[in-house]
């Protein structure tokens, strides 16, 4: 019979024991550190920052310096703007007497309170007494004026006309008492409209709406924003165009405005009492859909008013000129992340347009399109980018967690 060493079982038990215990430590710490790391790893996974930036890299062409833009003129005050956004000028917020010229307020006053549509005549006004007294005070008094008799029927379009092609003061006044009850209100209305338009330079006298008081003042900047306001009026537009007109009882008017239909001018007033305004004229011509005015006051003679205008407007036919402002095929910026290449965004169109110093600009970007904001017009491009994952997949990810890029 064999012989059982009790003593070195005992032993060798023991040391099993203790082995198998310190694998269940081993064992247990292992897991542990496999749980830790996967939560880690997991929890590193979900919330890692997987954002896609845009970065813009176009930039818009220089607009073009508008300062040499009437240099040779002299002796008068003057101010150019583009759709209603002073560009160049030497007057310097100077007032004076505008005379006639404030006739383009007194024009858009009443077609605000009483509008047309072109084509219509508008609402029948018959001439009063007080209406007729006025056209004999200005007729004793050298003031323009438009022959009229008591009781006699116009229409409110022609009456614009009077005031607009031969600047009728008489009419001017008739029309504002039409419009408002007396000059006082038509004042009232007038003055809070130029507020409403932020016309801050300009006061509307007591005593007519002709502009014959030269209580009436402005200046070049104010009225070369107002010739834009009137510009944009499609009824005052078409008045101020007219060479000539047929209306009740005066007969034919002949437009005082001479500058018609040199370089593109299509209007607007031309105005004249004496030394407190000297000749005054502001004009207007369209650049594709851009209204372009040009004011100037304090002329010696008409015809210099008329040559010193019309060489502004060709200065700034010279200068104000397309630009294209982007191509076709542009590069204007690039999408980036950590788990993709650089993704160029390319554009789909382009376009040309004025573009000069000074011009408030503003660019946008979204996946479509390029919106450019210049000035009050805005823009949109249609842009060309290639698909790209917007996320990482889960192996992207889960090799990000330990140093992995691109």
């Amino acid at each position: 019979m064999q012989r059982v060493d009790y003593n070195r079982y005992s032993v060798e038990k023991g040391r099993s024991r203790r082995r198998a215990k310190s694998f269940s430590k081993t064992s247990k710490v292992l897991i542990l550190l496999a749980v830790f790391i996967s939560i880690f790893v997991g929890f590193r996974i979900i919330t890692m920052e997987a954002d896609v930036s845009l970065t813009t890299t176009f930039v818009l062409p220089d607009g073009v310096s508008l300062e040499n833009v009437g240099k040779n003129i002299k002796n008068v005050k003057w101010a150019a703007a583009v759709d209603g956004k002073v560009v160049a000028g030497n007057d310097k917020d100077k007032v004076q007497a505008t005379a006639s010229t404030t006739k383009m307020i007194l024009a858009l006053a009443v077609l605000e309170k009483k509008p047309i549509k072109n084509g219509e005549k508008g609402e029948t006004i018959t001439i009063t007494k007080e209406m007729y007294d006025k056209y004999g005070w200005y007729l004793s008094h050298n003031g323009s004026n438009s022959r009229v008799k008591v009781n006699e029927k116009i229409s409110e379009y022609d009456a614009l006309v009077s005031i607009m092609l031969v600047s009728s003061n008489n009419m001017a006044d008739s029309l504002a008492i039409w419009a408002f009850g007396s000059i006082s209100e038509y004042r009232k209305y007038a003055t809070e409209m130029l507020k409403k338009w932020g016309i801050k330079d300009t006061v509307i006298g007591e005593k007519d709406a002709s502009g014959y008081d030269e209580g009436t003042v402005s200046t070049a900047s104010d009225l070369a924003k107002i010739g834009y306001i009137a510009m944009k009026n499609s009824v005052l537009a078409e008045i101020v165009g007219k060479q000539t007109a047929d209306v009740p009882v005066a007969g034919k008017l002949t437009n005082t405005n001479k500058l018609l239909g040199k370089s593109g001018i299509s209007g607007i007033k031309t105005g004249y009492i004496g030394d407190p305004s000297g000749y005054c004229i502001v004009s207007a011509y369209k650049d594709g859909e851009h209204i372009i005015t040009v004011s100037l006051l304090d002329a010696n003679t008409r015809d210099d008013s008329f040559e010193k205008n019309l060489a502004i407007v060709k200065d700034l036919q010279g200068e104000l000129v397309e630009i294209e402002m982007i191509k076709r095929g542009d590069e204007i910026g690039y999408y980036d992340a950590w788990w993709i290449e650089k993704v160029p965004i390319k554009t789909e169109e382009g376009f040309s347009e004025i573009n000069y110093k000074g011009l408030d600009e503003k660019i946008e970007v979204d996946d479509s399109e390029l919106k450019i904001m210049l000035g009050e017009k805005e823009y949109i491009v249609v842009l060309n980018v290639p698909d790209f994952p917007r996320q990482p997949n889960l192996l992207q990810r889960f090799l990000h967690v330990f140093g992995w890029e691109k």
